[in-house]
């Protein structure tokens, strides 16, 4: 299916499966096709991963690490008061 994918749509440049069913199917269709293919799985490595430090580049150890405690936060209060007049739900 991925081959006959790529006949009809030769501009293709990767598979998207949409399906949280196929991604067991992934690394065939890379195998046959050679283009990267992108799942249920790989998103979530990708938004996992975008939160957690790279030790192999950039500043590590930058993260502070959870006190455990959770800061007081009411809504809004980190706008100004032009930003606060734009929102759509108000601040109380």
């Amino acid at each position: 299916l991925a081959k006959n994918a790529l006949k009809e749509f030769p501009n293709s440049r990767a598979f998207c499966l949409e399906c949280t069913e196929l991604p067991a199917y992934a690394d065939a269709i890379r195998a046959a096709t050679g283009l990267p293919v992108f799942d249920a799985i790989t998103a979530c490595d990708f938004f996992i991963n975008s939160k957690r430090d790279n030790n192999r580049f950039g500043d590590n150890g930058w993260q502070k690490k959870w006190d455990g405690k959770q800061e007081d936060y009411t809504y809004g209060s980190n706008l100004t008061e032009e930003q606060k007049g734009k929102l759509v739900n108000k601040c109380s």
